[in-house]
């Protein structure tokens, strides 16, 4: 009996698998390619150009196309052609505008579907094709999974300074990120920041004079684009690589991780960091701008504001590895794939959220713990003057809870990473991928950030203060005395901060009217010199 029920599921799978043949198997008639290609069409993207013949009249040709990267989503263009037995279509897949762009070193896989009257079908084999800035003849130098692209004469050496920065970022950030990639990593360097900014993506004009951007991760087709030349480029190559490192341990849910663990981890990658961000974040620690994590999904503000932001990220991350070792770190993106919930994963594997972590960094600082979000949010808002239509509203006010945060942020640079379509289950129409309107690009350096690696230009307070210790020195009697609690009373300050219209510029002045005493100090020494 038993055997007889397993002759006849046998009989049944042979039938359906018989009966049912798959797109492989269609009728390829008499349909021929005659010649396919293509070619880059750069900033504009790629041109595919097919040519193909039949006994009966050409229906319809397709490309089909997915990015060879983190996410593999299949979409298609239709093939534009003049109806015959023998004909030849082009399509073009945009690049450059909102929700459509993808970076120089793309790599894509593609293929024809042609069709004709009589119902033929023809499928042509995969290929692969790297998206490449025409200007320019690019070589390569490769080392396991990454390789950089460079052109012009002398440059190979630089190139080779890139990709051992990079080389050096993944050694020490896969024991921290708990992974070992396996597919390959790109990154285009440019011998200057003019040949570059034609391959970045667009920024409104605002975001351009604030932001130099010397690097910019595009974690979805694993690619980075660098400023070779710019001095700079070993930190930054390593930071905007972790961001791909990043991306492909959180998987799926890298459009979540919060900016302050994001741009903490690319700081912890970076080999070639700088003292700004440790300057910036003593700045924020002493005139009282250090917002809470849980506020700091996304960075924005001013860019006062982003650059102590990222010395804070870069504390605190520090802080997690130090005291509790790589295997946590790995563990949290691990869980945070599943929970994509920051609070939860961090609950689950350190037993804190992102208010004891907090807290816990803050006294490594030596500073008061904040109050309970839930508690910190009732101060805040009663706080707050009532809003009338004659209220004017500084324009520098800090947001004053999680969702206002998030909107200011998207006035500031924005991270490059998982620009391009969300993942759908099957083949889609490529239009969709080129709605204008485009899928929100995440947090990120500058994310940011841009993820971004740009150079935020501080305003002259951030350049009074990073010019040395002086001006702390020269502001921090007469700031005890008019203003006791400032220096006394950290909550109070916080709050006056986010709720007082009046504390940013009076922050800024106290350090303007410092850089001028020093000025003027230096002037009278060199006075009797000059004479």
């Amino acid at each position: 009996m038993r055997t007889l029920i397993v002759l006849t599921f046998l009989g049944l799978l042979s039938f359906i698998f018989t009966a049912s043949p798959g797109p492989v198997s269609a009728d390829e008639g008499d349909i021929k390619v005659i010649d396919q290609n293509v070619e880059s069409q750069f900033p504009e993207g790629i041109l595919f150009t097919v040519t193909v013949s039949s006994s009966h009249e050409i229906d319809d040709i397709r490309v089909f196309f997915k990015k060879l990267g983190n996410t593999r989503q299949t979409a298609y263009r239709p093939v534009e052609f003049e109806p015959g037995a023998e004909v030849t279509g082009v399509s073009l897949l945009k690049s450059g505008g909102l929700g459509s762009y993808f970076p120089p070193g793309t790599k894509i896989e593609y293929s024809f579907e042609v069709s004709d009257k009589s119902g033929a079908v023809l499928r042509t084999e995969d290929r692969e094709f790297v998206y490449e800035d025409s200007r320019f003849e690019w070589h390569t130098v490769t080392s396991g999974l990454i390789t950089v692209y460079y052109y012009g004469e002398y440059v190979e050496n630089r190139a080779e300074t890139v990709l051992d920065a990079a080389s050096q970022a993944l050694d020490r950030m896969l024991p921290v990120l708990g992974i070992t990639p396996e597919e390959p990593l790109r990154i285009v360097t440019y011998n200057n920041y003019r040949h570059m900014s034609k391959a970045l993506p667009f920024r409104s004009q605002a975001t351009t004079e604030r932001l130099r951007t010397e690097g910019m991760a595009f974690s979805d087709e694993r690619v980075l684009l660098v400023h070779g030349f710019d001095t700079t480029v070993k930190g930054t190559a390593s930071h905007e690589f972790t961001h791909l490192l990043v991306a492909e341990a959180a998987g799926r849910a890298s459009g979540q991780v919060p900016s302050w663990l994001n741009e903490g981890l690319a700081e912890y990658g970076n080999i070639d960091p700088t003292d700004d961000y440790d300057a910036a974040l003593r700045y924020g620690i002493f005139t009282r701008r250090l917002r809470p994590l849980w506020y700091q999904s996304s960075f924005g503000g001013t860019p006062d504001d982003i650059i102590i932001a990222y010395g804070q990220a870069r504390s605190v991350v520090l802080h997690m590895i130090e005291t509790y070792g790589n295997e946590k770190m790995a563990e949290l993106l691990r869980v945070f794939q599943n929970t994509r919930d920051i609070d939860a994963a961090l609950m689950q594997v350190y037993g804190f959220d992102q208010y004891g972590l907090d807290s816990e960094w803050r006294g490594t600082q030596n500073l008061e713990p904040l109050p309970p979000p839930a508690q910190l949010e009732k101060e805040l808002a009663a706080s707050q003057p009532e809003k009338t239509e004659n209220t004017p509203v500084a324009a520098d006010t800090a947001p004053a809870d999680a969702a206002s945060a998030d909107s200011a942020a998207n006035t500031t640079e924005k991270t490059a990473e998982n620009i391009g379509a969300q993942p759908t289950p099957g083949p889609t129409p490529a239009a969709s991928i080129e709605d204008p309107t485009g899928p929100a690009a995440p947090q990120g350096c500058g994310a940011s950030p841009i993820h971004a690696g740009g150079r935020i230009m501080p305003d002259l307070a951030m350049l009074a203060l990073l010019a040395g210790p002086l001006g702390l020195m020269l502001v921090r009697r007469p700031l005890r005395r008019r203003y006791p609690s400032a220096v006394s009373n950290h909550r109070s300050v916080f709050r006056d901060r986010y709720a007082s219209a009046s504390t940013g510029p009076w922050i800024k002045g106290v350090i303007y009217r410092v850089a001028q005493q020093v000025e003027g100090e230096q002037q009278d020494r060199q006075g009797p010199h000059r004479k």
